[in-house]
């Protein structure tokens, strides 16, 4: 009779999230996250900084370069497939501190290269890194925080993957006149090896994670102790059951999860094709029009600082008006941005419209990526969550892949019409993608 009246009655973890405040050690886990963002920003981005100086030490065409950059992204692809599955089955902490090690490790290897096909080697690897890390960030910063304030701490920390790009260029700009590109991929890889060892000091394991794990109940009362304050070591949390076969890539398709997967699916993909073309070739296509290294760094910088700024920006309009709405703003005022730039001449001796006009494409872009992540994270349980998110990016990076290529082609016509006109295209289909999201009643706010 005492035991029955001393045992705890279950307590189902959201609500108990959503109902407690925002603490400091949640924030601190948001810190952790964004560093990690920032690191798979800074290490994404610093091949399309480091193109036109390696362009001119290995005397190679742009042409040649293209390759290196498509095996690279489909190492994302694979990586965000295989850390999403692996961050739901071994847990999201493990699976970043891997992420992010192997990405180091790799990034620094980048510096031995002698020519294109070793380097296309090491930045398959490092995809491999920069893929997984993104699924299991996403998913520990979306179980760590309060349910109310899941999309602001995903805008906070994803806002944080364009700043590490800003970082790459404003580093290229300073290091490539002076060291050479093999500086920034040393510096890069070595910063993500030394932020890999400070996630096994600092970062928790998700809670939901672990609530799906009965035998992990310790573990799981540890962590909310750690997070959320004093709790009592026999407390008992729970999810809310799954109604998906946990660790099933087949899940994601079932019932009405299969348009919304392939909705999120195809906008990942054309959001990638547009912002790609931009990330790694547009320091190309500046620098054959009169643009220099250190000029179009900073150009580069600029965009990648006004995309930090798009991804709060859009956190708090999905806080406050949903994701659809949002979105398809962005995505045509993007688009139109992208249309207005097939007629406009990007000449080096008027930077200053450049930069203001990249800083707003960024920000746009940023936002857009933005959402569809916050829509992936929401509209998957936490048995599938990761491997969600995962999938969702890795068919993105299909889109990332493919702008390799079609950029290339692009630029190979007179002017830039059909470059920036190829953006503007994916963009508008980007938008139709967020129409056919179709949401159930019973859906969370945040995601209509």
């Amino acid at each position: 009779m005492g035991g029955e009246r001393d045992a705890p009655n279950p307590v189902n973890l959201t609500e108990f999230m959503d109902s407690t405040s925002w603490t400091l050690q949640q924030k601190l886990v948001l810190a952790l996250g964004a560093l990690a963002f920032m690191m798979d920003g800074c290490a994404n981005q610093i091949l399309g900084v480091a193109i036109p100086a390696i362009l001119a030490e290995w005397q190679i065409s742009k042409a040649a370069m293209a390759p290196v950059a498509a095996i690279g992204l489909a190492g994302i692809t694979f990586g965000a497939i295989c850390g999403g599955l692996i961050a739901d089955r071994i847990g999201r902490r493990w699976t970043l501190i891997m992420a992010l090690l192997l990405f180091g490790i790799s990034t620094m290897g980048a510096v031995l290269a002698p020519d294109p096909f070793t380097l296309a080697i090491v930045r398959f690897f490092d995809g491999l890194g920069l893929g997984a890390a993104i699924p299991s960030g996403a998913a520990m910063l979306t179980e760590t925080s309060p349910p109310r304030r899941r999309a602001i701490a995903i805008a906070i920390g994803m806002a944080f993957i364009p700043f590490g790009g800003f970082l790459a260029g404003v580093l290229g700009g300073l290091m490539l006149p002076v060291f050479g590109w093999r500086s920034l991929f040393l510096l890069v890889g070595a910063a993500a090896i030394v932020t890999s060892l400070l996630f096994v000091l600092c970062m928790p394991e998700s809670p939901f994670f672990l609530a799906l794990r009965p035998e992990r109940e310790r573990e799981l009362n540890k962590v909310m102790r750690r997070l959320k304050g004093p709790i009592a070591s026999s407390s008992r949390f729970f999810d809310v059951a799954p109604t998906y076969e946990r660790r099933k890539f087949s899940a994601l398709f079932a019932g009405r999860l299969r348009l919304e997967t392939i909705s999120v699916w195809l906008g990942f993909f054309f959001c990638l094709l547009a912002t790609y073309s931009l990330f790694s070739w547009l320091p190309t296509l500046l620098h054959g029009r009169g643009f220099g290294v250190a000029s179009t760094s900073f150009i580069m910088g600029s965009f990648n600082g006004g995309a930090t700024f798009g991804g709060l920006l859009s956190g708090l309009l999905i806080q406050r008006h949903g994701v659809r709405l949002p979105l398809m703003a962005m995505t045509a005022i993007a688009s139109g941005i992208a249309l207005l730039l097939c007629a406009l001449p990007l000449d080096p001796a008027f930077p200053a419209p450049i930069l203001l006009i990249f800083t707003l494409l960024g920000l746009l872009l940023a936002g857009v990526h933005n959402g569809f992540y916050t829509l992936s994270a929401l509209i998957y349980p936490s048995e599938l969550r990761a491997t969600g998110i995962g999938a969702a990016a890795a068919f993105g990076r299909v889109g990332a892949i493919a702008s390799s290529f079609t950029s290339v082609i692009a630029m190979s016509f007179e002017g830039g019409a059909a470059y920036f006109g190829l953006i503007a295209l994916a963009l508008i289909a980007a938008v139709w993608s967020v129409k056919m999201v179709k949401l159930p009643a019973g859906a969370p706010l945040l995601a209509r």
